[in-house]
């Protein structure tokens, strides 16, 4: 069951496509690391409702947009969402 998963690391997998807004089932999920690769889109808003997220990192891709506003998001560094040119708001 991958409700239960903790640490999810996709980084430099070449995954190309958008985030899906079912990484907000993830409710156990503390860790996402999804850098590195060629994925596009916006910042999906259903990363807000992840109540154990401590570590996100979306830097390097192609991400666009403007970043979803919430405590849990403006909990993580600019550096968790920097290298994604079409990128906007804060915490950038």
């Amino acid at each position: 069951n991958l409700k239960v998963i903790k640490t999810l690391d996709l980084s430099h997998n070449q995954l190309q496509g958008g985030i899906p807004a079912s990484v907000g089932n993830l409710t156990w999920l503390e860790s996402l690391d999804l850098s590195s690769n060629k994925l596009t889109g916006g910042v999906p808003e259903s990363l807000l409702k992840l109540p154990s997220l401590r570590f996100l990192n979306l830097s390097s891709n192609s991400l666009s947009g403007k970043i979803p506003q919430g405590p849990k998001i403006r909990s993580f560094p600019a550096a968790a969402f920097t290298d994604n040119p079409g990128l906007c708001g804060t915490p950038l």
